[in-house]
């Protein structure tokens, strides 16, 4: 055991290295020497993990710490005790691997993190808590897709345990496994290497993925955010669903279910139907407007200036409940409902700076009962609500006297204050800095793609030919010979 121990104990070795070159050489041997010591004690390291683990520390050798966490771990039998009692150090690793040394053990890490997520040994909230800090390490930006993110996702959501995974659902993917990169010939090693350089199937920390998991994760990145309420940016979810390029201009369900979601959720953020997005194929959008026609009806009825409340009434009624809950809709549709008085009022601050609660009682409508709300106080309640959600920049002014929900007194709508306090300015632009800071390898790599790139190649020449022609200088070369396309075909645009 003690040739193990010095195995494992041997890198980083006592002395510093120099640069990114030596550190890459010597992780490398290191690599090697536990592979050849898993092959040749693999018995003596399964049966003393537990041991060596204890006299290893898991920030300065984390590849020597994963190397033995994974022998404790066998996919292809069922969780021992003793695999079970590895849980807490298995968490202690993902939250303090050092994540420059776990570039080069992308396969020990990705067998981890599988165990991890299949629900089979670990608790689902500790398992996705751990997951998605463990994600965040590997890669701060956020901005490349891996294998993992799916049954990460898919893990959040079956045990309802969404907020741990916001930090990686709600991050700005960029890149995906396969996309073609520019070569970088740094070390693994190298802090300025943008995520694509490090993450891929190469190195085993990401297997490849398909257009259907990536639909499916966007799909459920909107539910997750759905059931938080977060209406903006479950709609973003969605429209990425919708607009997913498909072959033939086909359609899929999943892209219908995110349409009809895509829509309800409009009319609950922005009190109407976004219009659908151009990039959506001409397929889908004729798929949509048939299947998903009963949203669109639903839509058309919500901004109706008259009749509103009776219209969408009757939609949701003329389907019948169970024809919305077998869509997974309902509790939706009845929020939609409940929304309807709501954008009503937040609209009248379009014609009235000040309205009586009265008045607006008898100006709008519930789409629940489809018709005026018997009181003024119950407008009242319901304006009190509003401007408490964040919804509505307003205040109520009562007379003198007055008690809360008599229905007495006016809605004053209030523009809200443009102006930021000096304290939230620097707050904001220390934020925007540091996340600058930390796109910057992302944005070389974008650059260096597209520079690799045979369409941003004639799209350059394209464009130094209209200039020519602008200074009436045409030129004559091989560019005058490029038709004009969309030059861009093949690049995928950021989520």
């Amino acid at each position: 055991m003690d040739q193990c121990a010095s195995v494992l104990l041997a890198f980083p070795p006592d002395q510093e290295l120099a640069d990114d070159e030596q550190y890459d050489k010597a992780v490398k041997a290191h690599v090697q020497r536990l592979g050849r010591l898993l092959k040749e004690q693999a018995a003596v390291l399964s049966a003393n993990a537990g041991l060596l683990l204890d006299h290893i520390d898991v920030t300065l050798n984390s590849i020597s710490y994963l190397v033995l966490l994974q022998s404790a771990f066998d996919p292809d039998s069922k969780p021992s005790q003793a695999t079970k009692d590895f849980i807490g150090r298995t968490i202690s690793f993902l939250l303090k691997f050092d994540p420059r040394q776990i570039r080069y053990a992308g396969v020990p890490f990705s067998n981890l993190l599988t165990v991890l997520l299949s629900g089979d040994i670990f608790p689902g909230s500790v398992a996705v808590a751990a997951a998605s800090i463990a994600l965040r390490r590997l890669d701060p930006t956020g901005s490349m897709f891996t294998s993992h993110h799916l049954p990460l996702v898919r893990l959040a959501y079956e045990v309802d345990n969404i907020r741990d995974v916001l930090e990686v659902i709600n991050s700005d993917i960029l890149f995906y496994p396969g996309m073609r990169t520019h070569n970088d010939s740094r070390p693994l090693c190298d802090s300025q290497l943008p995520p694509p350089a490090f993450i891929n199937v190469e190195s085993g920390l990401t297997n490849k993925v398909t257009p259907s998991e990536v639909l499916e994760y966007d799909m459920l990145c909107g539910l997750c955010n759905l059931s938080l309420g977060d209406w903006r940016v479950a709609l973003d979810a969605f429209e990425r669903a919708l607009t997913t390029p498909t072959r033939d201009n086909g359609c899929s369900k999943i892209m219908v279910d995110a349409h009809n979601k895509w829509v309800l959720v409009s009319l609950l953020l922005k009190g109407k139907a976004s219009p659908i997005p151009s990039r959506a194929g001409q397929g889908a959008q004729k798929t949509f407007a048939t299947l998903g026609s009963p949203y669109i009806a639903v839509a058309k009825a919500f901004e109706m200036h008259e009749g509103g409340a009776v219209a969408l009434k009757a939609e949701f009624e003329r389907l019948g409940e169970q024809f919305w809950a077998d869509d997974g809709n309902l509790g939706l549709m009845r929020m939609v409902m409940a929304y309807y008085q709501r954008w009503q009022i937040i609209n009248l601050q379009d014609v009235y700076s000040k309205i009586s609660l009265e008045e607006i009682r008898q100006r709008t409508q519930s789409a629940e009962t489809g018709r005026e709300l018997e009181h003024a106080g119950d407008v009242e309640e319901l304006v009190h609500g509003i401007i408490s959600a964040g919804t509505l920049s307003g205040a109520i002014e009562k007379p003198d006297g007055a008690i809360f929900r008599d229905g007495r007194g006016y809605l004053a709508f209030i523009q809200p204050a443009e102006e930021l306090s000096e304290s939230k300015f620097a707050a904001e632009l220390l934020a925007s800095v540091q996340r600058i800071k930390e796109l910057e390898p992302v944005l070389k790599a974008t650059n260096e793609r597209l520079a690799a790139s045979r369409e941003y190649a004639r799209f350059l020449i394209k464009e130094q030919r209209l200039e020519r022609e602008n200074a009436r200088d045409p030129g004559i070369g091989f560019d005058s010979q490029i038709e004009d396309e969309d030059l861009m075909t093949g690049i995928i645009a950021p989520r």
